[in-house]
């Protein structure tokens, strides 16, 4: 357990505001903030940059890239693991929502060739965890391919592992939601089917589609539901998806592909999460809605890393810079909102009470630098 830590001389970003001043933490825990600079000689002095709250990223796909760094490769878990942990805590997040697909890529008839590997990969993350090695704190975030005929036996296979918190339900059905505009699909794919082989490919996943996905959707969202675990219904592209999502009792729309959809989700209620790359490219690299265009009109509540670590901190500061989001407000999309989505009540912001996750940050040419990270208190990166 930490000891006593004091952070000074930051501009320390609050709730609501921020100050010059001082943090005081003790065994873990933010136990005061005061205005002004100490001059004790244990103080870290942080020369005036930049303190937040560490970001809590609910959506990266970035362990499943080190587990398989090339089609039909395995690499070993605790390496890719490893590696994968350092990228996030450098990137600025102290709590990890590591998204496992389920149903997509199962390599037999019963789905249990990727399931056994995916079991294997959650084992040796929690002993890494609990024997310390890890710099980050990783839960695990099951993504559904409602479609697959596999993925409801795939995630009854997992979704007890104690650090199941989230599960989202996707259909990436081909015509439909992210890839709606299929001339976007053959771009990002690199593959040009003939117009008769289209017209069979998307056939046949309309077949697929129409033979699983709503059963199977509601199976998994019932068996979330009876474990408590929070739900996100992925790319919504229409008001249908998202009062579908709403009628489900899922409280997440995540990556909505359309402004439509965006508007719906926000009328019913649904935290809206985009991911960070959209904000800092510009614009979706799948052609689907901007994530800049959707803040501006307040329809974006939290942002994911998606795939590449470092685009969550660094769209919170575009979102301040380009938007004209109070930093404390442009900071909560990544640490306070996604929280509160998951039932986190014990960081994401800095405050009397809550955990000493905690980021030193500079600003750089317009780009944040991360130079120190702490989790509970205890320098990790």
């Amino acid at each position: 357990m930490a000891g006593e830590l004091i952070l000074t001389n930051a501009q320390v970003v609050l709730g609501d505001s921020v100050c010059h001043g001082t943090v005081h933490v003790q065994d873990g825990v933010i136990r005061s903030i005061e205005t002004g600079v100490s001059h004790l000689p244990a103080a870290v002095d942080l020369e005036g940059d930049f303190l937040i709250p560490g970001l809590i990223d609910i959506h990266t796909d970035n362990l499943e890239r080190h587990l398989q760094p090339r089609p039909g490769v395995a690499w070993p878990n605790i390496a890719a693991l490893v590696t994968h942990d350092r990228q996030m805590a450098t990137a600025g997040v102290t709590t990890v929502f590591d998204s496992l697909c389920v149903g997509i890529g199962d390599d037999d008839d019963d789905g249990n060739g990727r399931s056994q590997a995916l079991i294997q990969s959650l084992l040796a993350m929690e002993q890494a965890q609990a024997d310390g090695l890890l710099k980050a704190e990783h839960f695990l975030h099951l993504r559904c391919e409602v479609t697959s005929p596999t993925v409801v036996s795939s995630f009854v296979a997992l979704v007890d592992d104690p650090l199941v918190r989230l599960v989202s339900v996707m259909d990436h059905t081909l015509g439909q939601r992210q890839w709606q505009n299929v001339d976007n699909w053959m771009k990002f794919t690199g593959h040009e089917p003939s117009e008769a082989e289209l017209e069979r490919m998307l056939a046949a996943a309309r077949e697929m589609q129409a033979r699983h996905a709503a059963a199977n959707r509601l199976q998994i969202v019932r068996a979330s539901q009876e474990r408590q675990l929070t739900l996100a219904s992925h790319d919504d592209a229409t008001v249908a998806h998202v009062q579908d999502a709403v009628d489900l009792g899922i409280s997440i729309s995540e990556f909505p592909t359309t402004r439509e959809a965006a508007a719906k989700a926000r009328a019913c209620g649904l935290w809206i999460v985009m991911g960070a790359p959209n904000v800092v490219l510009g614009g979706s690299h799948s052609g689907n809605v901007s994530a800049r265009a959707l803040a501006a009109d307040g329809l974006v509540d939290g942002l994911a890393s998606d795939y590449v670590p470092v685009s969550l901190i660094h769209a919170c500061f575009l979102f301040h810079e380009l938007l004209g989001v109070a930093l404390p407000d442009a900071i909560a999309v990544a640490s306070a909102h996604p929280a509160a989505m998951v039932g986190l009540s014990d960081r994401g912001i800095i405050a009397p009470d809550r955990l000493a996750d905690l980021v030193w940050v500079k600003a750089y040419r317009h780009v944040p630098v991360v130079r120190s990270v702490w989790r509970r208190g205890m320098l990790v990166a």
